[in-house]
């Protein structure tokens, strides 16, 4: 698989690039780092291989208002490293893709949104990642009992047809990926270190140029364990399945508690199943207590499908589109909802009209998957999660944001820059200034420089007639 010159971009920014002995790091930015960067370069319609051209020192100017610009450019002139990094992950395998390529598993990007890792490293056919499936999760140390319960359960997957997704680590997750591999089923194993030496193992060989493994790690390849990137994975597992059995858990510490009550309080992905027999012990009916299921113990393919297609528990929510995380929405700047209320009480009923046709009634559709979206990322992106052309996603976007600015300009009394109504709506940015422009042609905004604040000048009156 071919590096795109997006990941390229990414992988100087954000990467150790460990090759050999070499462990210096140039300071790459961290995970937060990157997201506001990232938002930075979304607000200027630019993408992170537009950091690699030629006379690139203006743009990385652009981004660097609160940023180190020369921090930034020592980090993209490790091309040299990169390459060498590169031709390393060949000779083994190990592909790469990054959250701006249309190869990125779709299931993380719509359920962690901007906090879905910036780069992924693999092994195997990364196809399986966007299956769904069974997590199975558990502590590291557990019986022999506990290692043939959990080998039946990933055999009893493979016979379902069903991918076993886990994390890898010794006891519970290799237990699981093996029983489903030795029964011929597909496996996705989301690593937190070790990829290099996981995918030239000798047992991972076959599975793996057989199609039915994908092993995957959003860290360096050759990093080494370090307790909070094993935290951190957890969320990849929950998110790249359609539901999750806790086999054994600590109570209140270690990394499978973590991720679980993590699951069950914040981010709700997948139901959470939790095994249940006479030796559940402290920690898994702390889970329950917390709203996790009780494994009903299926023993037929037909009964396990029957089990993560059921009704899920009380208060888990389906994962909307492109939703923000908990961690993401805390840094969202705020939406001031009594504006929001008093604009929207004072704004005419347009769906009457809107949905007197047909294209009117699809937009209305449009426009409550809009609500429940976030619509800052890239039309390409909005367009793939809607199945439609970049196009149509642009037109539907543009009348979304329309509406909405729209609906916050008709108090007389609005002053805002371009950036505090892009903020306010949870709008992009380029979209808002496009939709500024024309209330400013139509006289109905006006816009007032130093600093540059728009006003309305008059009560706006029915919307545009889009036909598209």
């Amino acid at each position: 698989m071919e590096i795109s010159s997006n990941a390229q971009a990414i992988l100087l920014l954000t990467a150790p690039l460990i090759v050999g002995r070499n462990r210096t790091s140039a300071n790459p930015l961290s995970a937060a780092e990157y997201r506001r960067l990232a938002r930075r370069l979304r607000e200027l319609e630019r993408q992170p291989s537009d950091l690699l051209e030629s006379g690139a020192e203006e743009l990385i100017g652009e981004c660097c208002s609160d940023w180190d610009s020369e921090r930034l450019e020592r980090l993209l002139g490790r091309g040299f490293l990169l390459s060498q990094a590169m031709e390393r992950w060949r000779t083994r395998s190990i592909w790469v893709v990054s959250r701006a390529d249309s190869r990125y598993p779709r299931r993380l990007k719509k359920r962690l949104g901007e906090i879905a890792p910036p780069i992924l490293y693999g092994g195997g056919d990364a196809a399986i990642l966007d299956t769904g499936g069974l997590a199975v999760i558990g502590s590291r140390d557990v019986d022999d009992t506990l290692i043939e319960y959990t080998e039946e359960v990933g055999q009893l997957a493979a016979s379902a047809r069903r991918t076993l997704v886990s994390g890898g680590a010794r006891g519970v997750d290799q237990a699981a990926m093996r029983g489903a591999l030795q029964a011929g089923g597909h496996v996705a194993g989301v690593l937190a270190d070790g990829l290099e030496k996981a995918v030239m193992r000798r047992e991972h060989r076959d599975a793996l140029l057989d199609g039915r493994l994908v092993l995957v790690s959003p860290y360096d390849p050759a990093v080494r364990f370090h307790v909070g990137h094993a935290m951190q994975r957890n969320k990849l597992i929950y998110a790249l399945s359609d539901a999750a059995l806790v086999v054994s858990s600590d109570y209140e510490k270690g990394g499978t508690w973590t991720g679980a009550t993590e699951q069950l309080d914040k981010l709700r992905f997948v139901p959470v199943f939790v095994r249940a027999d006479s030796r559940t012990g402290k920690g898994l009916e702390a889970l329950r207590r917390r709203g996790a299921l009780a494994w009903p113990n299926p023993t037929t393919p037909k009964a396990l499908g029957e089990s993560l297609d059921a009704p899920t528990a009380p208060g888990y929510a389906a994962p909307r589109q492109r939703t923000l995380s908990p961690e993401i929405r805390d840094e969202a700047p705020p939406i001031d909802d009594s504006r929001k209320a008093e604009s929207a009480s004072t704004a005419p009923d347009t769906n009457a009209t809107a949905c007197s046709s047909p294209a009117g009634e699809l937009f209305a559709k449009v426009r409550e998957l809009f609500e429940r979206m976030d619509v800052r990322g890239a039309e390409a992106e909005i367009a793939e999660e809607l199945q439609v052309s970049k196009r149509q996603a642009d037109i539907w976007l543009g009348r979304f944001v329309e509406e909405k600015v729209r609906e916050l300009f008709r108090r007389k009394d609005v002053s805002l820059t371009e950036a505090e109504v892009a903020d306010t709506l949870q709008i992009p940015r380029h979209h808002a200034r496009r939709c500024l422009k024309r209330l400013i042609e139509n006289g109905t905004v006006e816009k007032h420089s130093r600093p540059a604040r728009y006003r309305s000048t008059a009560s706006i009156g029915p919307l545009f007639d889009h036909r598209d």
